[in-house]
């Protein structure tokens, strides 16, 4: 993962001193983890944009009739604290001079740049980051991924709705964490359910052997987990397999963990895993097609998107768009302003920029881990249309 970063680095660092020479360029700077537990993200994110880039170009024809190039500058957070994002944010602005900011896979990260984005008035593309409150914390943030109670609302309906009545709880000890335990538990028991345990784990923990003997003592008709994509979830599936959960009897349910690049890693004892999510990589949709087909032309066969993908993708697409629409100098709300009520035509399916809250309003899936011609693949078993993050309609903004 290391050694392919540094090669995509050195392709940035050519690309500074050559580019397109007639054209203005426009500088992002993104982001993400590259290396340590989240590596995956940071990966994903630039492996989409330099495919969404190679398919559409890298230039744009803004309103004053002048090509001008879309560079994006990378760097790594190595799965550090919001101490080293907000360092290299500083880095970004000061130094290499970019008019944006995005990326952002952990919300602790997304939250340190605030004040840089307010201060330099500096829009931010937030790719994952998904604590529901973040695009409150500057009106200089928008976001392209989801948010955590999107998510969990409609699984704890479905979980209900399908027999389940007793759900034990492992959440990840952040703030998106928090918000997965208190959305699924809210929902869950007022529509009758009961939760008979919850555990927080802290968010890099890959052994999970005392929560799962928990589980087993507890009973639970299924287990709800809610884990950061990497290490972290991949660790948590695989002690729901080898301690005996699902001969056991109970279902797990989840999120983002299922997604089809981690599940290679498991066996079939994941089969039957319910999950709920924004995307699901078996959908027919043309730019999932276009995407999937894009990542695989130029990264290989074993290449393939998750949210991350989309995100970029989606994020690169916004990106470009604004700066044909407004120029590489726009004052950093007036690209705000272009962004907001935005429609995507997502890998993921219909999705809109919020104009009130710059947040996103999509379908959210229901889907379940199935086998096909010898695969582990996620299958939408249903649709809730276009959903709007709960936490906000619970937190409505303060009026002035």
């Amino acid at each position: 993962m290391k050694k392919w970063f540094l090669g995509a680095a050195a392709s940035v660092a050519l690309s500074l001193s050559g580019g397109v020479a007639s054209a203005e360029v426009f500088k992002v700077g993104l982001i993400a983890d590259f290396t340590g537990a989240f590596a995956t993200w940071g990966m994903q994110f630039q492996q989409a944009i330099e495919a969404y880039q190679s398919a559409n170009g890298k230039t744009v024809k803004g309103p004053d009739g002048k090509e001008h190039e879309i560079q994006f500058v990378y760097r790594d957070n190595a799965s550090q604290g919001p101490d080293k994002t907000k360092q290299l944010a500083e880095e970004l602005v000061l130094r290499e001079k970019v008019k944006m900011l995005a990326g952002f896979d952990l919300s602790p990260h997304a939250m340190a740049v605030a004040d840089i984005a307010n201060q330099a008035k500096m829009p931010v593309v937030i790719m994952n980051a998904a604590t529901a409150s973040i695009t409150r914390g500057s009106p200089y943030y928008v976001r392209v991924s989801m948010t955590i109670p999107q998510h969990v609302v409609p699984l704890a309906q479905w979980a209900w709705g399908n027999g389940i009545k007793k759900v034990f709880m492992i959440t990840s000890d952040y703030a998106p964490g928090h918000d997965a335990a208190l959305y699924f538990s809210k929902t869950f028991k007022a529509l009758g359910g009961e939760i008979v345990g919850a555990e927080k784990s802290p968010i890099q923990e890959t052994n999970y052997s005392v929560y799962m003997e928990k589980v087993l003592q507890a009973k639970p008709d299924a287990l709800y987990m809610f884990q950061p994509a990497g290490s972290p979830s991949v660790a948590l599936v695989k002690a729901y397999s080898e301690r005996g959960l699902k001969t056991a009897g109970i279902k797990l349910l989840g999120t983002g963990e299922t997604q089809e690049i981690f599940l290679p890693q498991f066996n079939d004892d994941v089969i039957g895993t319910v999950t709920a999510f924004h995307y699901t990589e078996t959908n027919t949709n043309p730019g999932n097609t276009a995407l999937k087909a894009q990542l695989k032309k130029m990264f290989g066969e074993k290449a393939g998107p998750d949210i991350a993908s989309v995100a970029a993708w989606d994020g690169t697409d916004l990106i470009h768009r604004s700066v044909a629409a407004l120029g590489p100098n726009a004052e950093g709300l007036k690209y705000l302003d272009f962004l907001k009520n935005a429609k995507l035509d997502s890998p993921r399916g219909p999705a809109v920029i919020d104009p009130v809250e710059r947040d996103i309003v999509q379908n959210i899936y229901i889907r379940r881990v199935e086998k096909r011609d010898g695969k582990l693949v996620n299958i939408d078993i249903a649709t809730v249309p276009m959903v709007k993050d709960p936490w906000k309609i619970d937190n409505p903004p303060k009026s002035n």
